[in-house]
């Protein structure tokens, strides 16, 4: 009920009950994504940069996660992650996001930070690519 005008004026929504089950339709239909072992599995499909104007590939790039196709109104439902390498992320947390830009909101700033934060503790510990991460963790372990 904290977030009905972002709904209302964002999403045009106004029946919290309908919000509530696409949310919950959306977690599950993105879980079943991320746990797809198939071999026409691609999470690079699924994954975008964070930021929508990015043109080009970055070391230890932030993205996002949403269903794309949902019939009636745009998902708010995002998993955020930072991207080792094509096909392999490292999913920092996620969010309902309400708002155009995340920096409109506390939660949504904390998954900023929280990507950030990883994104730097990976290049400090070398851990740059998928090898990497797992020289990091042989070492810890």
């Amino acid at each position: 009920m904290e977030n009905m005008s972002d709904l209302e004026s964002y999403f045009m929504i106004t029946d919290i009950n309908q919000a509530i089950y696409d949310t919950i339709e959306d977690s599950e239909r993105i879980q079943c994504l991320i746990l797809d072992i198939s071999p026409d599995a691609d999470l690079d499909k699924l994954f975008r940069p964070l930021n929508n104007n990015q043109t080009s590939e970055m070391l230890l790039g932030k993205e996002k996660a949403r269903i794309k196709e949902r019939p009636n109104h745009a998902s708010w439902l995002r998993l955020y992650a930072i991207k080792l390498e094509p096909g392999c992320y490292i999913i920092t947390g996620g969010a309902i996001k309400l708002t155009r830009t995340m920096q409109e909101r506390e939660h949504t700033l904390r998954e900023l930070n929280k990507m950030e934060y990883v994104r730097n503790f990976l290049i400090n510990e070398g851990a740059i690519d998928a090898d990497g991460l797992v020289d990091y963790l042989a070492e810890i372990q």
